[in-house]
């Protein structure tokens, strides 16, 4: 009976054995290609980062699609727009660099895709990853000082939040993260795994660091200070004065809503969806921050957590990344009226045919012009609240743009 047991164990754990005697060509060590198979991996990346990224891929082409239309044309949804590109990039990515190896350790076909060809993809989507995260990031930046413009200096958004404007940004911010990231094409590469027992054969590939990866200057300077600095103390830094700034306006905005035009509710309406967003931002993306303290501290010479617990700290951290980046369509949702009904509207219109019948569309409040035609209104408007000037009585000029600007700009006419 024991040599039974023993027989089947070995049967169970031959391929895991076999690896051990398999090393990688150019270094010569040993490597454990095939790891045994992790209930906790895939069940956490495997099934549900897959099922996050999945929904969120989905989600963020439907933010694309409804952004995109004519009647949503402004330079707060050219920024969502770059926003929602960014994240489908990074999901993807996540779903063959963790997902798919993950899925891989109960799949022999999978695991023959994880062993020949992701590790020739690694070297392009861990940087490609990075991109994106960092276009992501900088992108919620950029919405935060839209709307710090747009709410606290009024008379300036004319001018500087245009939809031309939006678009040049997201260029620039394109450009300045694919530069930033560059290295990072540099430090892995696919190395031939070698079997000692079957004359050196080549029996698969695994993404290894390289010599520059290797470099503890390079580690010091570009991957822990430069990564600590760029990633989060400039972007957490600006979202957190600037929203500060944002919602100290709001607060007297709302104590004086009686005297408020209804362009002005809908910069306050727009600018409480921004808070939604940053929040989700900052909640999903502080793990990711106090990893990269940790691994300052441990390098230092105090060793706060040992390296298993770090790897399941940016696991649970890398989950999270996905979770915001798949998110943002939930915001848009519950904060846009207008997204709403138009997302109603283009993919459930037979739900809404006796709604539709009996909707009067004169109820869907359009202002023409201002200072960058994004708004959230956060309720409908009666006739009567649009027969109202858009200018409140003499001496409150609260957030009220110049009435030249009421009528500036038609081509960017839209609630959010």
């Amino acid at each position: 009976m024991a040599i039974m047991e023993e027989e089947a164990m070995l049967s169970v754990m031959g391929d895991v054995w076999n690896d051990t005697r398999r090393l990688c060509e150019k270094c010569g060590q040993v490597l454990p290609c095939s790891m045994p198979p992790s209930l906790y991996l895939f069940v956490l990346q495997g099934v549900v980062m897959n099922v996050v990224n999945l929904l969120g891929i989905v989600c963020n082409t439907v933010s694309i699609y409804i952004l995109s239309r004519k009647q949503m044309r402004a330079s707060i949804n050219c920024c969502l727009i770059g926003l929602a590109t960014f994240d489908i990039l990074l999901l993807v990515c996540s779903i063959f660099v963790w997902g798919v190896p993950a899925l891989s350790q109960y799949s022999p076909r999978l695991r023959a895709l994880s062993g020949r060809l992701i590790p020739h993809m690694t070297p392009w989507l861990y940087p490609l990853a990075a991109i994106a995260h960092t276009g992501s990031t900088y992108v919620t930046v950029t919405v935060t000082i839209e709307r710090y413009v747009a709410v606290c200096h009024s008379l300036k958004a004319r001018y500087i939040c245009t939809y031309g404007r939006a678009r040049l940004y997201m260029i620039v911010i394109s450009v300045c993260v694919v530069l930033y990231n560059v290295p990072k094409f540099f430090e892995t590469e696919a190395r031939p795994i070698l079997d000692l027992r079957e004359n050196m054969t080549v029996v698969g590939f695994v993404a290894c660091p390289t010599d520059l990866r290797s470099e503890l200057v390079y580690i010091e300077v570009y991957i822990m200070w430069m990564y600590l600095v760029v990633m989060y103390c400039i972007p957490f830094g600006t979202l957190v004065v600037l929203n500060s700034l944002i919602y100290k306006n709001v607060r007297i905005a709302n104590k004086m809503r009686q005297l408020l035009s209804r362009r002005q509710e809908k910069e306050i309406g727009l600018a409480t969806m921004l808070f939604a967003i940053v929040l989700l931002f900052i909640v999903c993306n502080s793990l990711s921050f106090v990893i990269n303290i940790i691994e300052l501290l441990n390098n230092s010479g105090m060793q706060i957590v040992n390296d298993d617990g770090m790897e399941r700290i940016a696991d649970f951290s890398n989950l999270l990344i996905n979770i915001n980046s798949s998110s943002n369509f939930i915001i848009y949702c519950t904060f846009g009226q207008k997204f709403r009904r138009l997302f109603l509207r283009l993919f459930c219109s037979r739900l809404l045919r006796r709604r539709d019948a009996g909707w009067n569309g004169a109820d869907d409040v359009t202002l023409a012009g201002g200072a960058n035609g994004a708004h959230v209104p956060l309720k409908r408007l009666d006739r009567s609240t649009q027969r109202r000037g858009l200018q409140p009585p003499d001496g409150h000029q609260l957030l009220a743009p110049p009435a030249s600007a009421v009528s500036h700009r038609t081509d960017e006419t839209v609630d959010m």
